[in-house]
């Protein structure tokens, strides 16, 4: 299995790409201008950015590099791991806080009786 920065990073590689095919076939076509601002324009635009964040996702130092972390699958069986543990604890924690409450609450009520 593939990490998922190196496939978010391909993904987006390749998106990329695409665009900028896209705006090369348009300018063959003659519907796209050099002179002329147009819509179409937003295709080389948004596959240079695709292939900024492609580029930055690989070094790790992008705004989607949280997103797609670098690890293999040892190193995500670990973080999920790490992760259910430390629910588990906070899930008891939370238990423990509401028998005590209930407890003193009890205790409150067996008073005023």
């Amino acid at each position: 299995m593939s990490k998922p920065s190196d496939a978010a990073s391909t993904l987006l590689l390749g998106t990329g790409i695409g665009c900028f095919l896209i705006t090369g076939i348009g300018l063959l076509q003659g519907r796209m201008e050099l002179d002329a601002l147009t819509v179409g324009w937003l295709f080389p635009i948004i596959g240079a950015l695709l292939l900024v964040l492609s580029k930055s996702i690989i070094s790790g130092a992008g705004p989607l590099s949280g997103a797609f972390p670098d690890e293999d699958d040892e190193m995500l069986a670990e973080r999920v791991r790490n992760e259910i543990e430390t629910t588990a604890k906070d899930a008891s924690v939370g238990s423990a806080w509401a028998e005590l409450e209930a407890a003193v609450l009890e205790s409150e009520l067996s008073e005023e009786e």
